[in-house]
């Protein structure tokens, strides 16, 4: 009796990311930055929504953090090949110019929502509450980084690393990155012993959010991994993964479990010494150092989920996701008026969680919708 049965090997169907299907432009980076500014909005159109609920404060990280490191990154890889194609001068000139419109756009909206706040207190929320001076105080703060109010603080920093770019390329031009390394840590550590002695003090607050000094390492790493990509994946490709996927959980648990008890039950440290220790090391301003432990197991981690369940990702969230995250600094700048409106509403701020979900669902997607469409492309920086 003869056996007729032909038996096949299938190989196993794979979620991964094939970089084959889609061009020179990594969509992982993309997506990620989707949801960054995502997660960005859901955090500013402040609610007691299901959003928020899960996007709030149980890891110590944040979308700012996400935002500065990917800008890095995208800017290392994008410059180094400008470099390559147009010579370094002309490269570092396109970095001033978006350091220019980036200032215009920051002096703007600070000035307008600082000018709004004199005329109409209280309506400028929550940038301003009040006003934090005169016509004339307002206009030469945000002209000289010495207003930092919240939602639009940022972009002041993302001027100022974008204005020392040109010097960090400089210096991996002739293969220094070792000392922009030590130069980044020294301003880091700077920055933890003397928070905001190398800062702009504002008028508004008592000290900047975005402090330079220390913000400064995530976006100098970014850079360095961007400009550096290609030796950086051949390491990778070398890397175990499963020892280095169970570190990465382990530092995102401990992370998790130690955010519920200080952030959401705020039951720990319990003695105030230990506490005011902790918070140092854990503020978010000056990113302090257990911050940084954190961003290197939960970054690395993300990229790996990414990567790994591409295919249903892409899938399901993909079309949104990818579209604002390669638009992210158009639809941040589109969000802050959104933002603003949103607080003139005591129902979406403090109205039932429901509403409130649906409300920040349906501007997501006006946001994507205003990207698809181009909206004010040639006018808003993208």
């Amino acid at each position: 009796m003869h056996n007729n049965t032909i038996t096949t090997n299938n190989p196993p169907v794979s979620w991964r990311y094939d970089p084959t299907l889609y061009g020179n432009r990594d969509l992982r980076i993309d997506f990620l930055r989707g949801i960054a500014i995502v997660s960005m909005v859901f955090n500013h159109l402040e609610s007691s929504s299901y959003f928020s609920a899960i996007n709030r404060g149980h890891i110590y990280a944040s979308a700012a953090e996400g935002f500065v490191f990917l800008s890095g990154l995208v800017l290392g890889m994008v410059t180094l090949g400008r470099i390559n194609k147009v010579g370094f001068s002309e490269a570092m000139k396109k970095l001033l110019e978006r350091s220019g419109k980036l200032y215009l756009t920051s002096f703007i909206l600070m000035s307008v929502l600082g000018l709004l706040s004199i005329i109409a207190p209280g309506l400028t929320r929550p940038a301003f509450d009040f006003a934090p001076g005169t016509w004339w105080q307002i206009l030469l703060a945000a002209a000289t980084f010495h207003l930092a109010p919240p939602v639009i603080d940022i972009l002041q920093l993302y001027v100022l690393l974008l204005l020392f770019s040109p010097a960090i390329f400089w210096m991996l031009r002739r293969g220094f990155w070792l000392p922009v390394v030590a130069i980044s840590w020294t301003f880091w550590s700077i920055q933890q012993l003397h928070p905001y002695a190398l800062s702009f003090h504002p008028l508004d607050r008592e000290h900047p959010y975005f402090a330079l000094a220390g913000w400064q390492i995530l976006y100098v790493h970014g850079v360095l991994a961007g400009y550096y990509r290609q030796k950086l994946q051949e390491l990778w490709g070398k890397i175990p993964k499963i020892p280095l996927v169970i570190g990465l959980v382990l530092i995102v648990i401990g992370s998790i479990t130690t955010a519920h008890y200080d952030i959401q039950l705020g039951i720990w440290p319990a003695k105030f010494s230990d506490r005011v220790a902790w918070l140092a090391w854990t503020d978010r301003s000056r990113v302090g150092f257990l911050r940084l432990i954190n961003h290197i197991g939960f970054f690395p981690l993300l990229y790996i989920i990414v990567d790994t369940f591409w295919q249903p990702l892409h899938k399901i969230l993909g079309k949104l996701l990818i579209s604002l995250g390669q638009n992210s600094l158009y639809v941040y700048i589109v969000h802050v008026p959104v933002t603003v409106i949103w607080f003139l509403i005591p129902a979406l701020v403090d109205g039932n969680p429901i509403v409130t979900t649906i409300a920040q669902a349906v501007a997501v997607g006006c946001f994507w919708w205003l990207v698809k469409k181009e909206v004010l492309f040639n006018i808003i920086p993208r």
